[in-house]
């Protein structure tokens, strides 16, 4: 049975709720940053350029067009679970017709339908790597369509929504177009943490204090200091990772530059690192060399033959409907959680309106239902659900230990909020899913010898992005 949040804590986050917008609704503020997440302490302001787009839609001028059930497409049931569990629930006359596509299939069918029109989706869902393509087309709508405004005609924030203010920076880095016009939301945040399995770590460092276990990733050079005790002490038997692919997301996260400048292929010295480190635990193998998200990969979970994976909360959450949290969840009690050596962020999922919504009325109810209202995405939290709102994360991090999804550990919130704080994704683009597979297939083979040198896997890299045409 899952676990809920306390309910005194429940009550905490009532409280903090109508507090922080009782003050935001007498204020005026500018957007919320999208380089520094906002913490509660203190007002966010930052100047932004001037949105070139259409005047805002006022929710009350918002209609359906016709009397089908809202189209929603998607590449798993993720969704699809929430508005049974949640939506549906408030709105028992609410019908929707939810297509869904195998991942790597789902770009392929969600271009083709939205170039044709005929059984376009009235929303669908982009996961964090390639919002930026439909974000800059001119396939999906601004929320100002949809009755979210931003900003009024003096380019301020309209407090009428002033649930936007809550959410986290980061959520905006890959859902506004070159105008700063905001064309999707999401309902959560995937700040990385690192999760270790306890008794490997009672045994091998000591304690499975957070405290005590920090120490071993307070940096990468700490890490990699344990990781090759660990593997030494335990006889190969245990490894810190599964697999070197496991730290990507910590470099490719972390760029302060993208991978097209003027034009041209740029490595960032982050990238460099992350081949340095992860040819390291290649060649003194401490790591089981499995491949992130495979079978084999993910019983480590429970086999107790890894100390740590490093993800989002997500991976602990049943309502993923995926093998992840099965995996980690047999023994309650088994995994603690502590912060990684860098912050990282690690998927997510945006919904957005394509320029076909027939249905902008129900678009707007959904929008606002899972990305803005404080009630239903207190629900959400309370159910382990890392959401999209600084002020109901806060309260629930408050609580010194939270039973989350099944999984009994300290509070992770109190680690992971301060991670989701710390965000910054301004590098990733439009092009960044095909340059990162093309990059990973020469870490690949770096790995396996088939490049002499760094140099040599990143020229090939170089010539095989301008071979792919994706220096757009």
């Amino acid at each position: 049975m899952r676990k809920r949040i306390h309910s005194g804590l429940c009550m905490l986050v009532s409280t903090l709720l109508v507090t922080t917008l009782f003050l935001t609704s007498c204020t005026h503020q500018t957007l919320p940053s999208t380089t520094t997440a906002k913490p509660s302490s203190e007002p966010t302001t930052q100047t932004k350029p001037v949105p070139d787009y259409f005047e805002p839609v006022s929710p009350e001028n918002l209609t359906n067009e016709d009397s089908t059930p809202i189209i929603i497409y998607s590449w798993n049931d993720e969704f699809k679970g929430l508005i049974d569990k949640y939506y549906a629930v408030d709105h028992p006359d609410f019908s929707y017709d939810c297509r869904i596509t195998e991942i790597t299939k789902y770009q392929d069918a969600l271009d083709a339908v939205l170039a044709a029109g005929d059984g376009a989706p009235d929303i669908f869902l982009m996961e964090a790597d390639f919002a930026k393509k439909y974000v800059d087309s001119d396939n999906t709508l601004g929320i100002a369509e949809l009755g979210i405004t931003h900003y009024d005609k003096n380019y301020q924030l309209n407090y009428n929504y002033d649930d936007l203010s809550s959410q986290f920076g980061a959520a905006y880095f890959c859902v506004e177009d070159a105008s700063h016009a905001v064309k999707a939301l999401t309902w959560q945040v995937s700040p990385g943490g690192v999760f270790y399995n306890r008794e490997l770590a009672k045994t091998y460092l000591g304690s499975d204090d957070p405290a005590v276990v920090q120490k071993s990733f307070a940096s990468f050079d700490a890490f990699m200091a344990m990781a090759q005790k660990l593997n030494t002490d335990s006889a190969g038997k245990v490894k810190a990772i599964s697999g070197y692919d496991d730290i990507w997301r910590s470099f490719a996260n972390t760029r302060a530059t993208g991978w097209v400048v003027d034009g041209k292929i740029n490595i960032d010295p982050q990238m460099d690192k992350y081949l340095d480190y992860a040819k390291q635990i290649k060649d003194e193998g401490l790591s089981f060399e499995t491949a992130q998200w495979s079978a084999d990969w993910t019983a480590n979970m429970s086999n107790s033959s890894v100390l740590s994976y490093w993800g989002p909360m997500w991976l602990l959450n049943p309502d993923m409907s995926i093998s992840y949290a099965a995996a980690m969840q047999p023994n309650p009690g088994k995994w603690g959680v502590c912060a990684p050596p860098v912050s990282f962020a690690q998927g997510g999922s945006f919904i957005a309106a394509s320029r076909f919504d027939n249905n902008k009325k129900t678009t707007y109810d959904l929008l606002k239902y899972f990305t803005l209202d404080a009630a239903s995405m207190g629900k959400m939290a309370a159910d382990g659900i890392f959401v999209n709102n600084w002020a109901i994360m806060e309260a629930v991090g408050k609580d010194p230990k939270v039973d989350v999804s099944g999984v009994d550990m300290e509070n992770p919130y109190s680690v992971l909020n301060f991670e989701a704080m710390k965000l910054d994704l301004s590098a990733v683009t439009a092009n960044d899913p095909a340059i990162n597979a093309i990059f990973q297939q020469k870490v690949a083979a770096y790995m396996n010898g088939e490049f002499a040198s760094v140099a040599d896997a990143e020229a090939a890299f170089i010539k095989d992005c301008t071979d792919a045409g994706v220096l757009q």
